[in-house]
């Protein structure tokens, strides 16, 4: 399913221009002028995108970056806007076995502040100069921004609600999983051709913006490999080395293959992102597998944060065989701990479905999802919304969640909308602190 081409009345083109003026007003000059003609801006610098940076703690950041060929590269970082004063990482040789790509740890940061960096190929002019912010420490209480949604096929290019998005300024984006579509349009079987898909999405204009100026928390889910795969598909190494090798996100050197991981944003939230598709196993009726399900259960029965974001990528809620409603069991357990437990302030968050909507979770807990997407893929028009445990449905626009978390207010609390692709309204609710 295509995007349809249509023509543009005066008026509504006069309506449009307004607006960008309106989203590009927002931005600080450092942005605008990065932003502009980032195709200018890389020429010169042996690169070939902007660089990006995830998996950022109150100390830490890790910096993505692609070289246009084998060569060695530093990532300078500063306080400093222009980094006319940075410091430099130690040299790193990118190779034709990472598709010249390479991901750099800065560290030594000061907690909830902002940091400037570029990459720099030896030899060439420095990169374009892009933006982080460090998270703050557990025990303080800080306002959090954050946006998440899902579902970026490349056919749908360009991105253009990353645009709205980048105007929002959250703290970090969550992208909730299929980050391509390996799949479909020439479907991916060699890693030669998975890197491909990876980089004709990271060409994007309005994504590389957004992704220059906030950071990034990124899990996969199946069409990273290919539609529904079975965890022992021989396309899996593939297509988990392709997305490792594009993203920012941090390897375990115990455990490379892992992508599950927690985020603590001060006092206020903290993020556990699951990975619901490489541990899967049917016959032992478990999405989760073992490991990941014992470090989940023990790490949100722990968290003293205010607010516990579970970040699925497919619907706790769906009943459909390959979301959690395939693993009903599974599902009851997370549940049974969260009420034995007494764990507050739990909240769902997922994409993968391509509709908006914020269903109940069943049972006596009160708690709910926040289902968004998709970013840029064709939308479901078959779930209709009118099943009981929709609250809300919208499933004829792309849409991103923006997740509002006011710490300093007494009692705090979180706002949650689902907006669509030019930040029109569609759902807004508050919840409070238990």
């Amino acid at each position: 399913m295509g995007q349809q081409k249509r023509k543009v009345s005066r008026r509504e083109f006069i309506r449009q221009v307004g607006a960008a003026t309106t989203l590009a007003a927002g931005f600080p000059q450092w942005a605008r002028l990065a932003s502009a003609a980032s195709g200018e801006a890389l020429d010169g610098t042996g690169l070939s995108f902007r660089c990006a940076a995830g998996d950022v703690t109150p100390t830490e950041a890790v910096v993505w970056l692609r070289a246009e060929r084998e060569g060695v590269v530093s990532v300078r970082y500063g306080k400093d806007p222009q980094l006319k004063e940075f410091v430099s990482t130690a040299p790193v040789k990118v190779t034709g076995d990472t598709d010249f790509t390479a991901k750099v740890l800065i560290d030594r940061l000061e907690p909830a502040n902002t940091y400037f960096y570029r990459a720099a190929v030896e030899g060439k002019n420095p990169g374009p100069v892009a933006r982080l912010t460090t998270g703050p420490r557990s025990n303080d209480a800080v306002d959090v921004r954050f946006a998440f949604s899902g579902d970026t096929r490349q056919t749908y290019r360009p991105f253009s609600i990353m645009d709205s998005i980048r105007a929002m300024k959250p703290d970090f984006f969550l992208h909730l999983g299929d980050t391509i579509y390996a799949d479909l349009d020439g479907p991916a079987r060699t890693l030669d051709q998975y890197w491909a898909k990876h980089r004709t999405n990271r060409s994007d204009q309005p994504l590389q913006n957004l992704f220059s100026e906030t950071n990034l928390y990124v899990v996969w889910d199946d069409h990273e490999v290919e539609n529904n795969y079975h965890r022992l598909s021989p396309l899996a190494p593939i297509g988990r080395k392709a997305f490792f090798d594009y993203w920012p996100v941090r390897q375990d050197a115990k455990d490379p293959d892992r992508i599950y991981r927690s985020v603590r944003w001060g006092k206020a939230v903290e993020l556990f992102i699951l990975d619901a598709r490489q541990y899967r196993d049917r016959e032992k009726a478990t999405l989760l597998g073992q490991e990941q399900k014992r470090w989940f259960l023990e790490a949100l029965g722990s968290s003293d944060a205010w607010f516990k974001f579970v970040a699925t990528p497919m619907p706790f809620t769906s009943p459909d065989a390959d979301k959690w409603g395939g693993f009903p069991d599974e599902r009851n357990e997370v549940l049974g701990v969260i009420k034995k437990k007494k764990i507050s302030g739990v909240v769902f968050l997922t994409a993968d479905v391509h509709y908006a909507a914020v269903t109940r979770v069943a049972g006596s807990l009160g708690l709910r999802e926040f289902i968004a997407g998709p970013i840029a893929a064709q939308m479901d028009t078959k779930v209709t919304g009118t099943a009981k445990r929709f609250e809300f449905f919208k499933g004829d626009v792309f849409n991103y969640g923006l997740v509002k978390v006011y710490a300093k207010a007494t009692p705090p609390y979180a706002e949650i909308e689902i907006l669509g692709p030019k930040n029109e309204p569609l759902y807004k609710t508050k919840i409070e602190t238990a």
